[in-house]
C-alpha cells in the first residue's frame, strides 16, 4: 500500500518500469539503435489513440496526452512535455535525483524536460549532447 510520501511511480511498479527500459535498451543495442524517440500519437496522428498505440505511456509511465519520450541505448531517458503536464509528469516518472547531485545508477530514471522553457534543450540538442 502506498503512503502519502510515496510517489505515483513508486506505487505503480517502478521496478516494472525499470525492467521495461532495460529490455528496450537490450533490443536497441542488439539492433544498433542509439536512440529511440517515442511520440504521443499513433501512425495516423489521431487526436484520440487506441490503448495499443500508447507506446510513450508504456515505456515511461507518463499518461498525459502531450509529450515525447526519448530513450538512449547508453542509459539516458528524457520526457518533453509542456506546462500543462509538469506536475503530472513529475508524479508519474521515475525521476533522476539531480536535486541531490546524485547519479541514477539503476538505468531506469527519467529526466523531465520542461518544453518551451528557455533553459530546456530541444530533443535534437539533447541527443547531440
Amino acid at each position: 500500500m502506498a503512503t502519502a510520501a510515496t510517489t505515483t511511480a513508486e506505487a505503480c511498479g517502478a521496478s516494472s518500469m525499470r525492467q521495461t527500459l532495460g529490455r528496450l535498451r537490450e533490443l536497441m543495442r542488439a539492433r544498433g539503435v542509439a536512440a529511440y524517440v517515442v511520440p504521443s500519437g499513433d501512425a495516423h496522428m489521431s487526436e484520440y489513440i487506441a490503448p495499443s498505440d500508447k507506446r510513450r505511456a508504456f515505456v515511461s509511465g507518463f499518461t498525459g496526452s502531450a509529450g515525447t519520450a526519448v530513450v538512449t541505448a547508453a542509459g539516458g531517458a528524457a520526457l518533453w512535455t509542456d506546462s500543462r503536464y509538469f506536475l503530472q509528469a513529475a508524479k508519474q516518472l521515475i525521476m533522476h535525483p539531480e536535486e541531490n547531485n546524485a547519479q541514477c545508477t539503476c538505468g531506469g530514471c527519467w529526466k523531465l524536460m520542461k518544453d518551451r522553457l528557455p533553459e530546456t534543450l530541444s530533443v535534437e540538442a539533447w541527443l547531440a549532447k
